[in-house]
């Protein structure tokens, strides 16, 4: 179980340092048009879709799913799902502001705008959709501990970054470093909840009974 908390802990972060690397070496608003320019009627209807599990309904299903494995697992999720959040709203609304979105910065009439999609203009450091979907993706595969499952969940992050972009919601950089911040958002309490001394609550559960109640399971 270990090496897998290891492989998945360890392909995260390299994906996350190589598109911070890759935003590095891209001129800032090559990576959009480069992106954006790929359009298709098939892509844009994709892409909303991808990008809407960016949003973080999907921790609520986790959360609840959770409850039924591991108390200490359902806190566990939630912490992330709200640690994440904060850090990324302090950094976007308070350290680096208003920092302009690609149409307030290239040339609108070489963009492909995708229709009824509301594209913003201001607040795009960093991309809160792609540090919600590694943050999700990560935990995930933590939690599920199959190899397979971690390369899965970490192609699907990577989609909701590439929409991001797609979309003219997003900067590679922003993207980038989202990740990053998913990731080690979720390896720290990742790594509290499975090496800290928890309450003895933790390790309990909630079960069905078979007239379909609900019992707690110490």
């Amino acid at each position: 179980m270990k090496s897998c908390s290891k492989f998945a802990c360890s392909v995260f972060a390299t994906v996350a340092l190589l598109l911070i690397v890759i935003s590095f070496v891209v001129a800032k608003g090559d990576d959009v048009f480069w992106i954006n320019s790929r359009n298709t009627p098939f892509l844009d209807g994709a892409m909303v879709l991808i990008t809407d599990l960016g949003a973080g309904w999907l921790f609520l299903f986790l959360l609840l799913t959770t409850l039924f494995i591991k108390f200490r697992y359902a806190v566990l999720v939630a912490s992330v799902w709200a640690g994440h959040g904060i850090v990324c709203a302090i950094l976007k609304r308070g350290v680096f502001g208003p920092v302009k979105r690609p149409v307030a910065v290239l040339d609108n009439t070489l963009l492909h705008f995708v229709p009824d999609v509301n594209v913003h203009s201001f607040f795009s450091f960093p991309s809160g959709h792609t540090a919600t979907i590694f943050c999700f993706a990560m935990v995930s595969a933590l939690l599920i501990r199959k190899r397979w499952a971690t390369l899965v969940l970490c192609l699907l992050a990577l989609l909701v970054g590439y929409s991001r972009i797609y979309l003219l919601q997003h900067f590679l950089v922003d993207v980038a470093w989202g990740a990053m911040i998913g990731v080690v958002c979720t390896a720290v309490f990742w790594f509290y909840f499975e090496t800290g001394k928890l309450p003895a609550w933790m390790n309990g559960y909630l079960k069905f009974n078979r007239d379909f109640s609900l019992k707690l399971t110490n």
